[in-house]
């Protein structure tokens, strides 16, 4: 069961880190020293799909075939800083969709506003060419866990969640400001763990849509950048803190707490390998084992793993995949394997801020969030 929950996220992680290594591969096959003329870009999206039942719980919530209506804004990246060129000129912006659920008797519509980042895949000057889509954002669902009124959907426990969607997009341009677009999407909602029951809802969709361009034409030259960049071992401390339920019946949020060291060095220009040893402290897990009768103390339930991970660097921003396993786990009931998807902000050259979701082998465990300190 564990397993079939982890689909979904698994997918979500492994094909972003393709992605994204394409682009790592073929970022400087252009040498344009321009972007295109139309800075913004407006359009609209339909979606059909259905729901993936990652549990069989899942399977009353078909009541109907889901469907979704989008409206998102973009604006073209300029050129002025030195990581635009690396990915190709990338495009970033909002988007609101208004998702019917496809269970009007237990879900009902979720309202979802996410700001997102699209990487080209091929050249967008091409009349013909593909992207990806990355966005994090939130999500209002209508209809939620019940013990009385609404105890079939006991797969979203509370009205606002986190979510994801990933897409990948083709573009036929009709004219110089008009596009035809169509893709696949996936569309992940979730709260994190911070109130059960959350086994999370993902959609799987194709989409059609088009897109108008607009705005001042740019023509001025890019500036040039030397870049003097980095390419020395770094170690950072990371303390990390969140809150969890530990089960349906219990709405008492739990503590969950975390000491990293991360080793780093630059790949690529804008890209990064990392790994890390991480040490857990969960409140939960000593309440989970209590409950099952096991002696244990509280420092037993200490939890150490490894990862290894890879970065993307947006100048101070940067999105960031880690893929670990525990060293030692008493509580092993969701598996040895964890991940984490994060983004972070440097504050200083030493200091920054991390926000991420930590999963066990694809299954939501908590929102991370965490103040970095680079030692060396």
């Amino acid at each position: 069961m564990v397993a079939e929950n982890s689909k979904c996220l698994h997918f979500i992680l492994f094909f972003l880190i393709f992605c994204f290594f394409r682009l790592d591969c073929s970022g400087f096959e252009t040498d344009d020293n321009s972007t295109p003329n139309y800075r913004w870009v407006a359009g609209s999206r339909v979606h059909s799909g259905f729901l993936l039942n990652h549990h069989d719980h899942m399977r009353v919530l078909n009541e109907k075939t889901p469907y979704a209506y989008e409206l998102f804004l973009t604006r073209k990246a300029d050129g002025t800083k030195p990581w635009h060129s690396f990915y190709r000129y990338p495009t970033y912006g909002a988007s609101y969709v208004l998702l019917d659920l496809g269970s009007p008797s237990y879900l009902g519509n979720a309202h979802c506003l996410y700001p997102f980042m699209q990487f080209y895949l091929t050249k967008e000057e091409r009349p013909v060419n593909l992207n990806i889509r990355f966005g994090v954002g939130v999500a209002y669902v209508e209809k939620i866990f019940d013990p009385v009124h609404n105890y079939t959907n006991v797969s979203i426990g509370s009205h606002l969640n986190t979510f994801i969607n990933l897409g990948i997009e083709g573009k036929i341009r009709v004219s110089t400001p008009l596009n035809l677009i169509g893709g696949l999407a996936l569309m992940h909602l979730s709260n994190g763990n911070l109130k059960r029951p959350n086994t999370g809802l993902n959609y799987f969709t194709a989409y059609a849509g088009a897109s108008y361009a607009f705005g001042r034409k740019k023509t001025d030259s890019l500036p040039k950048f030397d870049l003097d960049l980095d390419k020395r071992w770094h170690y950072t401390i990371y303390f990390s803190g969140g809150a969890k339920t530990h089960d349906n019946n219990d709405e008492t949020l739990y503590a969950a707490t975390g000491l990293s060291l991360e080793v780093s060095r630059r790949h690529l220009d804008f890209t990064k390998f990392a790994g890390t040893l991480d040490l857990f402290y969960n409140t939960s897990d000593y309440v989970y084992l209590s409950e099952r009768n096991e002696n244990v103390s509280k420092i037993q339930t200490l939890k150490t793993g490894i990862t290894a991970g890879y970065s993307f660097l947006f100048g101070d921003f940067s999105a960031n995949l880690q893929m670990g396993r525990y060293i030692y786990a008493k509580k092993q009931n969701a598996g040895l394997f964890y991940q984490r998807l994060a983004l972070r902000y440097e504050i200083t050259e030493r200091f920054n801020v991390h926000l991420g979701l930590k999963t066990q082998w694809g299954k939501a465990d908590y929102i991370e969030i965490a103040v970095g300190y680079r030692i060396l």
